[in-house]
């Protein structure tokens, strides 16, 4: 039995960490979307500009019964939080003088579109800054800009690939992955969120805005193969895909156990001494293939044979209690209900509860991963309606009178 220590949407007294800081995010997808959501359940307001029939994500599942509800997407509740909807076709002549205004007017604008469409609508940051120098952008892109892939389409498999990381996932007898998740896109979203806070202080300093364009394959390019990279330069090496087992020292795998698998990692010999202990020091732990662990590796299917019935008769959960008190780094591998029930991040307060017009009770979502003692991170307003500000944001920032965003209604460019 744990104790529920879910969130649920209070403003409370504490300052927001980004309070003043407006953003206007544009383009769809999930990188443009964590972006602002990053920034957004900080304190920033932010504007989703989306198109009228709505932004990708709301379109994408999880949907509750599997029934596709552009209000009730699990991807769009959980990136969309603390925003505002305006609802705009930048196709239209309108359109795009009003994206000029409030992109002038909010200051950082953080954007997917590629740089051929903001060419053609005319939506570039040098267009958006001729008269608002102050103005940042961030143009988050697959290969980034000034290349000659600058206008390829891709997703997170194809940067999965173009990044190298593809390389070390997966079965050495199959084919490689890519990242789960769209990892890639996440990644993206979280050094856009950086790079507009970066640019936004630099304004500060000198009151002039910048042009900040981030490439994902560089991004995991970087932060996930950046260690094979670095090895392959230094020492000619590229080690491949492993699977289950890394082609390092020995064991440093994930095996097998009752209910589950678990990761074995004895890089350290003294925990590989009290593992050893554990099974009661076998004769076979003197083996000649086990004198070098570094080597090992090369042996594992019949090196595995003599230790891994051991952990197939043990479940995750005692093998937990059994590693915890002999101080043995191993990990159970967590399903994703396992997280979800986790009593390590209900004592995080990790979980947060919303309500929201499209569903009869209480909607609960991943809060924040990380904690501020003066500046508490908070969900002030839960995901938006599809153009639910459109008319606030229309006469509060744009100064339109009620016939004009009834004009604009009636060309369908809101």
């Amino acid at each position: 039995m744990t104790t529920d220590t879910s969130s649920t949407i209070e403003p409370g007294n504490a300052p927001l960490a980004l309070e003043g800081m407006t953003v206007l995010e544009d383009g769809g997808g999930i990188a443009a979307s964590y972006a602002g959501k990053l920034l957004a359940d900080l304190g920033a307001d932010v504007i989703k500009l989306e198109p009228p029939g709505g932004d990708e994500v709301r379109r994408k599942p999880p949907f509750p019964a599997d029934d596709p509800d552009r209000e009730r997407s699990g991807l769009h509740l959980f990136l969309d939080t603390n925003k505002r909807s305006l609802t705009l076709d930048v196709e239209s002549a309108a359109g795009r003088r009003i994206y000029r205004q409030l992109a002038q007017r909010y200051g950082t604008l953080i954007t997917a579109r590629s740089i051929a469409e903001q060419q053609r609508l005319g939506l570039t940051w040098d267009d958006l800054s001729f008269d608002a120098p102050a103005l940042n952008q961030v143009s988050i892109t697959v290969f980034g800009i000034g290349t000659q892939r600058e206008d390829w389409q891709a997703e997170s498999l194809t940067a999965s690939l173009a990044s190298g990381i593809s390389y070390r996932i997966g079965d050495p007898d199959r084919a490689p992955l890519g990242l789960p998740y769209d990892a890639p896109q996440y990644q993206g979203g979280i050094h856009a969120a950086i790079c507009a806070l970066l640019a936004r202080r630099a304004t500060r300093e000198d009151g002039l805005g910048q042009h900040v364009w981030l490439s994902i394959v560089d991004i995991i390019s970087n932060v996930m193969a950046g260690a094979g990279v670095a090895a392959y330069v230094f020492t000619g090496q590229s080690r491949g895909r492993a699977g289950t087992h890394m082609n390092a020292f020995y064991p440093w795998q994930v095996t097998p156990v009752k209910d589950g698998y678990y990761e074995v990692i004895t890089m350290v010999d003294r925990q590989w001494k009290r593992f050893m202990e554990l099974m009661g020091n076998p004769d076979w732990q003197h083996d000649e293939r086990l004198q070098n662990r570094w080597l090992a590796f090369q042996h594992v299917e019949a090196l595995d044979a003599f230790w891994h019935p051991w952990m197939k008769e043990r479940t995750k959960a005692e093998l937990m209690q059994i590693f915890g008190e002999n101080h043995i780094s191993f990990q159970p591998v967590h399903t994703i209900g396992e997280v979800a029930e986790s009593e390590q991040l209900n004592a995080r307060g990790f979980w947060a509860e919303i309500e929201h017009p499209a569903f009869d009770g209480p909607v609960k979502l991943p809060g924040a991963p990380y904690q501020l003692s003066e500046s508490a991170w908070s969900l002030r307003r839960p995901p938006p309606l599809l153009g639910e500000h459109t008319e606030e944001i229309l006469s509060g920032t744009c100064g339109l009178e009620p016939r004009q965003i009834a004009q604009l209604r009636r060309s369908r460019v809101i």
